[in-house]
């Protein structure tokens, strides 16, 4: 990111050290530039010979500044937007610190690489890449037009045309902007590269999709960053939050993300919807939380296992590092459902406390009320089992709160015969379970 930037860096100089930053931490930012300029240069001189002490000292206050005030600082976010090919990307990287630091510590790559068909222009703006997976960030622009077309399917490819990397979630992007005849926006989305992907030379696949008509690109790009191993920490520590036994299994430090690998004991008696507030905490008190923008776990708790994903502390320097979790989401394994009878509009059993309600039924949907507290935001069903087994899926569903709290769900799915009562597994539920567990990584 910072590439031939030193002039640019030097004049805002002036602006940095007018900036409102506590002297404590911005001396320590200035010990710890300096320090990496130290390791830097004696972990890799060739590389790094020719950079200027003064310039990893400004890029260490960029860093602070960046990961604690650019979420509540316009004038700063204008700052880094002025960097070249960084203007389009803030807006989709101040909701993830560890996304933040990637690209404060220069490992983001800077590509631009453009393919245009029929007025609508696809730019793949950059790119960061580990060992297990890579992020891209790029736009969709349509200067002929007012059709708004949107991400349907992407791949990345070799040079021999095997997909090495599958789109795994596309994070909710800018709106879409006007400009004159040009409607445009900005999005990122994440790939999981397959095992063993070596190459550094790739084609994105894309197709983008609009109301009336799709479009196919593929667009060559070469990632010249080499990819950073992952760090493994392997646990297998056992905790128990009121009766019930959670093990941390492995946690895997990325660049773009944390994997915390989580068993549970088939042996208890809850079902654990969620971990509310998974966190890793540095021995000065930073915290990293699982991913708000994009998927936050992956597996099944119904497995009794699951893979939390976490901000990324990769490029940070603690010497103490701990796994800190406090509140789970739980109920209690045979209540964790709602039994209907459709024919007949009524519930014949859901958990003790009786939060739901029947508001309607009909073919192909249902639409139920909640009664929720605050915080609550879990959709809870995805598909229901029918009494001889028969499970059908729901194509769609709406969640909706009121001013008291009180939660309105709906739910679709394709009319097919089935036969009542019919099972609906709860994937969620206004219940928790506390406790206060610290397991140190290091």
């Amino acid at each position: 990111m910072f590439r031939d930037e030193e002039e640019k860096l030097e004049k805002w100089k002036d602006e940095i050290e007018k900036k409102e930053v506590p002297d404590i931490r911005l001396e320590q930012a200035i010990k710890d530039g300096f320090g990496r300029a130290k390791n830097v240069q004696s972990k890799n001189k060739r590389r790094y010979y020719k950079r200027s002490v003064w310039s990893v000292v400004v890029a260490a206050i960029l860093l602070l500044t960046f990961v604690t005030s650019i979420r509540v600082s316009p004038a700063f976010a204008s700052m880094i937007a002025s960097l070249p090919g960084m203007e389009k990307i803030v807006d989709l990287i101040q909701d993830d610190k560890g996304i933040s630091s990637v690209v404060a510590n220069e490992y983001y790559q800077e590509l631009n690489n453009s393919s245009e068909i029929d007025g609508v222009t696809f730019t793949l703006l950059g790119a960061i890449a580990d060992e297990q997976e890579m992020t891209i960030f790029y736009s969709i622009a349509n200067t002929e037009g007012e059709e708004r077309f949107r991400l349907a399917s992407l791949d990345v490819l070799d040079g021999e045309g095997n997909r090495v990397a599958r789109d795994t979630s596309t994070i909710p992007g800018s709106d879409f902007t006007s400009k004159g005849n040009n409607i445009e926006q900005t999005a990122r989305t994440n790939l999981k590269f397959e095992k063993g992907v070596t190459v550094n030379e790739f084609v994105l696949k894309v197709t983008l999709q609009a109301d009336k008509r799709s479009i196919d690109y593929e667009i060559p790009f070469t990632l010249a960053k080499e990819k950073m191993p992952t760090i493994r920490y392997p646990i297998n520590e056992t905790v128990s939050i009121e009766g019930q036994n959670i093990t941390i299994k492995q946690i895997e430090i990325s660049p773009i993300k944390v994997n915390v690998h989580i068993g549970l004991d088939p042996a208890n008696t809850k079902k654990i919807f969620r971990f509310e507030d998974l966190r890793l905490v540095d021995d000065k008190g930073e915290t990293w939380a699982i991913i708000t923008n994009g998927i936050a776990s992956s597996g099944s708790l119904d497995d009794d296992e699951v893979i939390y994903h976490l901000e990324s502390n990769y490029f940070e320097q603690v010497d103490g590092l701990s796994l800190v979790f406090n509140k789970l989401m739980a109920l209690d394994k045979v209540e964790a459902h709602l039994l209907i009878d459709t024919d007949k509009r009524v519930i014949l059993e859901q958990p003790a406390d009786q939060r739901y309600s029947v508001l309607q039924m009909k073919k192909g949907y249902f639409e139920f009320l909640l009664k929720a507290e605050k915080g609550y935001h879990t959709g809870p069903f995805n598909s229901f089992i029918d009494a001889e087994g028969k499970e059908i899926n729901f194509t769609s569903g709406g969640f909706s709160r009121s001013e008291d709290e009180t939660v309105e769900i709906t739910a679709s799915f394709p009319y097919e015969s089935f036969v009542n009562p019919i099972k609906l597994p709860l994937y969620g539920y206004p219940q928790w379970i506390e406790g206060d567990v610290k397991i140190k990584i290091k």
